[in-house]
Order: structure tokens, then sequence, then C-alpha cells
């Protein structure tokens, strides 16, 4: 009988709690100018974002790149324009949670290309060095336009990422 109360106490306790994290995955279709319009990310500060042309004269989609003291996270959108002010509008397609991890590896966005081809849509895990070329590359995902997901790419063997930073003496 102990242990059956304990357990309700502990499920309601449990269930009582957390409700001020909400799951990234509810971010997804919401709208924005600016990310922190959105409640949910105002504890975040932006690191970086690139917009993915593809084969269009404008951008259709962009990867916002925000941080706070425990995770990365990793936005894909879509583009489009606010006929009411002529700015762009973002709609969240998809987000990637990547934990804070020790200081000698960093996220990096559009620096990487598969095949020789540079891939502006690719997001990796990679050990910060002060080359040129990133030698240990953990975690690759691509931000994929037609399916509007960010998929995980498990062949890393034609997978070349470039230091962003790299300042030549």
């Amino acid at each position: 009988m102990k242990n059956i109360l304990f357990i309700l106490i502990s499920s309601l306790l449990v269930n009582c709690g957390g409700n001020e994290a909400k799951n990234t995955s509810s971010l997804v279709d919401m709208k924005f100018h600016r990310y922190n319009e959105i409640d949910e990310l105002s504890n975040y500060t932006k690191i970086s974002d690139t917009v993915i042309y593809g084969n269009n004269e404008e951008p259709k989609h962009s990867i916002l790149h925000l941080k706070n003291d425990l995770n990365n996270l990793v936005i894909f959108n879509s583009i489009s324009s606010d006929t009411s002010n002529d700015k762009r509008l973002f709609t969240i397609l998809d987000t990637l949670v990547i934990p804070n991890s020790n200081k000698s590896k960093l996220v990096t966005i559009g620096y990487c290309q598969i095949n020789q081809d540079m891939n502006e849509n690719l997001i990796a895990i990679v050990d910060k060095t002060d080359s040129l070329i990133i030698e240990n590359i953990h975690k690759v995902w691509m931000a994929n336009t037609a399916s509007n997901k960010i998929e995980s790419i498990n062949n890393l063997d034609e997978i070349t990422c470039f230091n962003e930073w790299f300042v030549m003496n």
C-alpha cells in the first residue's frame, strides 16, 4: 500500500512540474519575423543564421542556430514574404536540439561538403581546430528542402568540413 501511495504522489509531482519547458516539436509551424518574438526562445542567444537559395533567386529556407546554457537549438525554417510589411516571415519546419558538450566541440552550419560539393544545408558537430580542414566530424545532419525535415546523415566518409574561423598567419 505504501508503494502504491508513493507511486501516485511521485507521478503527480512529476506531472505538475516541468510545465515551463515546452518540447521543441511544439515550435513547428510557428511563424515569426524575429526569433525572440516566440516566448519559448526568449532564453536563447543567436549564434548564426544562414539562408538556403537552392536554385531560386530568393531564399526559400533558412537555418537558425541558437544557444542557451544547456543546448544548441537548430531551427529549420521556410521563408515567405509578409505582404503587410514586406518583411521576411519565417515558419518553423523542424528543430534539432544538440546538448552543449565540452568546449572542444562546436556546431557548424553551412561549412561542410559532400563529395567535394559545398552544401549550405549541412549541420555538423565537429572538434575545434586551428586548421582549415576539420579532422574530427562527430555527427552530421542535412536540412532537407524537399521533405522539410532535418535528417541524420550516417555515412560520414564523403563529408569534409571547414573551419569557419580559420585565419592564416
